[in-house]
C-alpha cells in the first residue's frame, strides 16, 4: 500500500514561514507561490463583493434563460 522503499523521496514543502523571512535568499517559485498565497484573499474579497452585488440579477438572468430555454423546447415538440 505504501511506497516504503523510496524513503529519500522530496517532500513539497507547505508551510515554510521561516523561509518566507528570508526573501534574498528564495527562489523565483518560492517568491511566486509567496505572492499567490498572499493576494488570495483580496482575490477572495473581490469575488465576494461582485456577488453580493449582482447575486440577484444573476440569478434573474439564469431563471430568465432556463425559461425561455422551457418555452422554445415545448414549441419544437408540436
Amino acid at each position: 500500500m505504501f511506497n516504503r522503499k523510496n524513503r529519500r523521496r522530496k517532500m513539497k514543502k507547505i508551510f515554510q514561514w521561516e523561509e518566507y523571512l528570508n526573501w534574498k535568499n528564495m527562489t523565483k517559485e518560492q517568491k511566486l507561490n509567496f505572492k499567490r498565497a498572499s493576494l488570495f484573499p483580496f482575490l477572495v474579497y473581490v469575488v465576494y463583493v461582485f456577488l453580493n452585488e449582482y447575486s440577484l440579477a444573476i440569478l434573474l438572468l439564469f431563471g430568465l434563460y432556463f425559461l425561455i430555454r422551457f418555452k422554445n423546447r415545448n414549441k419544437l415538440g408540436r
